[in-house]
């Protein structure tokens, strides 16, 4: 005969019971420790919240760069996210994702981009600054409203 059939019901019941409880309780502590080290990883996605890179030309300007983060490409290149601004006292210019060197300030992005001065406002769909922002240059499609 077999075994389970010599064992009372009411014992093999609470056999059952008890290992199903155990089980229970080891997938509850599973559960919650996956849940309780995902409240502790920081998971910002950047090495750096809110840059911002100031510098001083010759002739008393200043160009100011200011991001919601950013993240390094190299050792002089890093990536601008979230509301770039890149201004000096004659232009700013706005958009999302910019890649920016930090050495020589140039910066460019594939992204719409808005650009204003005193007499221009430009919309396109990028743009490249060179030479410390003395040269911007725009990439695609763009509007051109002269005032």
């Amino acid at each position: 005969m077999n075994i389970v059939f010599k064992i009372s019901q009411s014992i093999l019941i609470s056999i059952f019971l008890i290992l199903f409880s155990i089980l229970i309780i080891f997938l509850y502590t599973q559960y919650t420790k996956k849940n309780t080290t995902g409240l502790n990883n920081y998971d910002f996605e950047a090495d750096i919240i809110n840059p911002k890179f100031i510098k001083e030309k010759l002739n008393d300007s200043n160009l100011e760069v200011i991001a919601k983060k950013a993240s390094f490409i190299g050792e002089n290149e890093i990536l601008l996210e979230g509301n770039v601004r890149y201004s000096s006292d004659n232009f700013l210019l706005e958009s999302d994702k910019v890649s920016f060197d930090k050495i020589n300030f140039n910066a460019s992005s594939n992204e719409r981009t808005f650009f204003k001065s005193k007499k221009i406002s430009i919309i396109a769909e990028g743009f490249n600054v060179e030479d410390q922002g003395n040269l911007v240059s725009f990439k695609g499609k763009s509007k051109l409203e002269i005032k």
